[in-house]
């Protein structure tokens, strides 16, 4: 049996603005869409074997100083009574049903830490779900270029740019779930620096 009190893999989690911005520009950043989302405001990438980008978007006021460094941990129970031991003040150890769960605290010189505990191994995105990923990306994209050149982005074409990406054209009339990009966005979020 593994050591308990070893370490098995490391997250860092961010806070960014709203859910669609977030996942075009680190698509671009990482080259591919999310490896799994546990939750509809959670994004997360495999940045190598047992470290992991958390992305918590939707929120208002994104940024600076808000970043957590997150360790796993096998028995929750275990790290906690390690912090208690070392009288590290912690706060409330969080349970996410099924999928995981954790406690935030900080070092001596504020540096926001935590441990966390996988229930099950995380669901990573499949190649369907990352090729509709690309087709969303680029259909956002396409839609912005059009919008910028004083056209109409409801006329883009949805199955030139799923045959592009070698997907099938969806049979039967529009259902509306496909991707859609507000025509105010017009800022590429490759491009922002803040």
């Amino acid at each position: 049996m593994a050591d308990p009190r070893s370490l098995h893999g490391m997250t860092f989690a961010i806070n960014a603005g709203e859910h669609g911005d977030v996942q075009e520009f680190y698509t671009y950043v990482f080259g591919r869409g999310p490896d799994t989302k546990p939750m509809d405001d959670f994004l997360e990438w495999q940045v190598c074997e047992g470290a992991w980008l958390q992305i918590s978007t939707g929120h208002d006021r994104p940024g600076s100083n808000n970043a957590r460094v997150r360790f796993e941990v096998e028995d929750m129970d275990v790290a906690v009574k390690r912090l208690d031991e070392a009288r590290v003040p912690y706060g409330e150890v969080v349970t996410v049903p099924d999928v995981v769960q954790f406690v935030n605290f900080s070092d001596n010189w504020g540096n926001a830490l935590g441990y966390y505990h996988l229930f099950a191994p995380r669901p990573l995105v499949t190649e369907d779900e990352r090729m509709l990923q690309l087709l969303d990306q680029r259909v956002r994209a396409e839609r912005r270029r059009v919008y910028e050149q004083g056209g109409d982005p409801g006329e883009v074409d949805i199955d030139a740019i799923r045959a592009e990406i070698g997907l099938r054209p969806e049979s039967g009339p529009s259902t509306g779930a496909q991707p859609r990009v507000d025509p105010s966005e017009t800022t590429n979020p490759a491009d922002t620096t803040s």
